[in-house]
């Protein structure tokens, strides 16, 4: 290749990559055929005139990332790399990636449901940005903490600028009836009535073997404990329980207040924020039960996952039954 071609790739290579000039337009330039183009733009890579170069980043694992999204049929997947193992930086780091998650995927007009817990309360903390969208809280509060779904609301709503729907109830409670007469009260069957509208919802996911849940903490409250154990419930997200195989567990619904399986599975995009070693057998049950459409987890908790082999791909059977009952 002569110096004078050097120079006419170089220069194309520069108006396409450097400038954003389509193809078509520099044939036009330099009175060639847009095929001409292309092959000058390929040999610029291969004879070294342009080189492109991918810079990693630092707090997430692509590989990891793309592995878990493909494997899990996953809107939107990031494995984070967390400095240690500890629980409070797990929960910190995932909850930036969240941030910048929603930031990025979170639109003008988008009602966005949220629920509670350490590393939701992690996230509203690092969301400095947001597009306008009003805010629901999904499920009453499991307990009185900084983490309860309140606060959390109230600090995301206050980046989005939106209206936020609260539940200003407990998550569950002793009897149906007081569950019964809870949802009737006009504030919170406002918010209630709101649930089909969320576009996309950020969601914990509580372990109960370990455990590692707020729920878990209020089934024994009531009494219930042991009963819903026996039932091999592994995992909690909002009231919907779900056993290892992530088939939903009926225990706590007539006396919960919160959005019910069938409304959380219509929700378009269900991100889940979760991670830790106490949390890996339940977040392999919420990826079974097809309700999680999107994850937010750590890459070593991401790794165990690509491990499992038991771990199939698909909408999951509560999805898959969801789906089937509005259908009916």
């Amino acid at each position: 290749m002569g110096p004078d071609e050097r120079v006419r790739i170089a220069y194309a290579a520069k108006r396409h990559y450097i400038d954003g000039v389509s193809r078509v337009e520099i044939a036009d330039e330099m009175a060639v055929s847009r095929f001409k183009i292309a092959r000058m733009l390929e040999s610029a890579l291969e004879n070294g005139i342009v080189k492109i170069t991918i810079e990693p980043l630092d707090s997430v694992d692509l590989d990891l990332s793309i592995g878990l999204r493909d494997r899990f049929g996953l809107t939107h997947a990031l494995a984070v790399i967390t400095p240690g193992q500890a629980a409070e930086t797990i929960q910190d780091r995932l909850g930036i990636a969240a941030a910048e998650l929603l930031s990025e995927i979170v639109v003008d007009g988008d009602v966005l449901g949220l629920t509670a817990g350490r590393t939701l309360t992690a996230t509203a903390s690092h969301l400095t940005r947001l597009a306008a969208c009003e805010v629901v809280q999904l499920a009453g509060v499991a307990a009185a903490t900084p983490e309860n779904g309140v606060e959390v609301m109230r600090r995301v709503s206050r980046v989005a600028g939106g209206r936020a729907h609260a539940i200003f109830a407990p998550l569950v409670v002793d009897t149906p009836v007081t569950a019964e007469a809870l949802r009737r009260e006009p504030g919170i069957k406002d918010t209630m009535r709101r649930f089909g509208s969320v576009t996309k919802a950020v969601v914990a996911i509580g372990s109960w073997s370990p455990p590692d849940s707020q729920l878990y903490d209020n089934a024994a409250r009531i009494g219930v404990l042991d009963e819903l154990l026996g039932r091999g419930v592994q995992a909690e997200i909002c009231a919907t329980l779900l056993d290892r195989d992530g088939r939903e567990v009926d225990g706590l619904t007539d006396r919960s207040i919160a959005i019910d399986t069938a409304q959380l599975c219509d929700i378009p995009d269900v991100i889940a924020v979760a991670g830790g070693t106490l949390k890996t057998a339940a977040v392999a049950a919420a990826l079974r039960s097809g309700i999680v459409t999107s994850l937010v987890t750590d890459a070593a908790l991401a790794q165990r996952l690509l491990d499992d082999d038991s771990l199939a791909t698909g909408s999951g059977p509560v999805r898959a039954s969801a789906r089937r009952s509005a259908r009916t």
